[in-house]
């Protein structure tokens, strides 16, 4: 199994994802309210200068700063490579500088956590 997490910065497109999952039979997805280290810097002293310039410093100062964290397991019998493939394809079309990025992480086991009072 491999966690798939994707991070978001074009919230337009989430929709889509979570749509593309169903598709793909992805059983379920957690999305989280994120915020980057660039955006926490470029808040707390109204700019970030000295640690962040050019073009990327302009995108994300010009920028929306709105993003979310969309994880989800997938099973070894998932075509991991399929999966990102169809999810690039959907944000192809974005015109923001910054979309996002994704990345996976090998998983061992889940554990479910259920409270003895309801069983």
């Amino acid at each position: 199994m491999e966690a798939l997490f994707i991070v978001l910065n074009d919230l337009t497109f989430m929709d889509d994802i979570l749509e593309k999952f169903v598709d793909l039979e992805i059983k379920g997805a957690t999305i989280v309210d994120t915020q980057g280290m660039a955006q926490a810097i470029i808040q707390k002293d109204g700019g970030g200068l000295g640690i962040f310039s050019g073009p990327f410093y302009k995108a994300l100062k010009n920028d929306n700063n709105e993003s979310k964290m969309i994880f989800t397991i997938l099973p070894d019998t998932y075509d991991k490579k399929h999966i990102i493939q169809e999810v690039r394809e959907i944000l192809e079309e974005s015109k923001r500088a910054v979309i996002g990025f994704m990345f996976t992480m090998p998983v061992s086991g889940i554990y479910p956590i259920k409270s003895k009072h309801l069983e």
